[in-house]
């Protein structure tokens, strides 16, 4: 016979508990001790803390992107949504002295945002056990694997070799660190079979380009009835299966064009640019972009509409001008020579990227 108990019937040891960190990033030792703090307590408060200067100062240090007390904040909920009796909540501690001069004003920030009264704190450090008992006397303070032996991993570690330290990043937390490979170049130069290529060795997730099937499948295949709408679609598309395939990526992702091909496309079929295309260009979501010369053999495969050498390497360097313009230029790497030569010049490449 099974005996089933709601969260109400459960004895827990305390009544609120509080598990508070700056989780920079949040990591699955982290998670494991929140999720064994949670077992503690009928309610617990996960509480991201964040000197925004500190922060800043860190992820410069180990060159990274900046991850705000907002972002953080979301991957924790992401990871605990299913948990009803957990919470994630926001302490900014931005304007208050750095510790160790600033513990006083912090747990009076603490105890403001936190809602109910809380009888334990949770955490994984020995030096903040005396503070804690100063600022909370009549508050417990619980360690859990202080040593870190489930889990042998630090937020600096993190930070300093992300890919190095992959299986202990969360996974709404993998798409900040994954490196973002940007794979372009004008018809017939074979990005779109490398990109694929790459994706399979790498063994990762890869984006397609909607560009390249919207004709047949919003337009009825008439290219003849395009619209700026349809090519401010295109990104909007084009940006959704990037998202997707990020969340996906094993270290990292490849990326078979960007909004700037869609720009260029939309000035050659219209003979007009959109300011909204312009607007969601943005160079810092790549990391990398290869771009493929057409000095191999154009193929008519039915899609492609523009042949000849003499236009093609035209309409190449208009394309690697507007990518120069929108900020691009220092990450750019042009490739040439046949299939062969292209594809292993690129895997030479993202060996460099990934430090392998």
């Amino acid at each position: 016979m099974y005996i089933f108990l709601t969260i109400e019937e459960v004895k827990y040891m305390y009544k609120i508990g509080v598990f508070p960190g700056k989780f920079l990033p949040p990591h699955r030792g982290q998670l494991n001790a929140i999720i064994n703090a949670s077992t503690r307590c009928e309610k617990l408060y996960v509480v991201v803390s964040d000197n925004s200067n500190v922060t800043k100062k860190l992820c410069e240090q180990s060159g990274i992107k900046v991850m705000d007390l907002k972002t953080r904040a979301k991957w924790l909920s992401i990871e605990l949504q299913n948990f009803d009796h957990i919470d994630v909540l926001m302490l900014d501690e931005t304007e208050i002295p750095e510790q160790p001069r600033g513990w006083d004003s912090w747990t009076k920030l603490l105890i403001d945002i936190v809602p109910e009264k809380f009888d334990v704190v949770f955490g994984g450090e020995h030096k903040y056990r005396n503070p804690l008992r100063v600022s909370l006397p009549n508050v417990a303070y619980e360690l859990f694997d202080y040593k870190r032996e489930r889990y042998p991993i630090s937020g600096t570690a993190i930070r300093d070799n992300a890919l190095k330290h992959w299986d202990y990043i969360l996974g709404s937390v993998r798409p900040h660190f994954a490196k973002k490979v940007l794979i372009t170049g004008t018809e017939s130069c074979g990005k779109t079979t490398v990109t694929k290529y790459l994706a399979k060795i790498f063994h990762t997730s890869w984006v397609e380009e909607v560009g390249r099937y919207y004709s047949e499948r919003y337009l009825g295949g008439n290219e003849e009835v395009y619209t700026l709408e349809d090519f401010e679609k295109i990104v909007r598309l084009h940006m959704e299966e990037e998202d997707k395939s990020i969340r996906m990526a094993n270290k990292i992702v490849f990326i078979d064009t960007d909004a700037t091909v869609t720009q260029y496309y939309c000035e050659m079929f219209l003979n007009e640019k959109s300011e909204k295309i312009d607007l969601l260009i943005n160079p810092d979501r790549y990391d990398i972009v290869l771009m493929f010369a057409p000095d191999v053999k154009w193929v008519d495969d039915g899609l492609r509409w523009l042949s000849g050498d003499d236009r093609r390497w035209q309409l190449h360097n208009k394309l690697r001008d507007m990518y120069i313009e929108r900020g691009f230029g220092d990450k750019i790497i042009e490739i040439s020579g046949d299939y062969n030569e292209r594809l292993n010049k690129a895997i030479e490449i993202i060996d460099g990227l990934l430090n392998v």
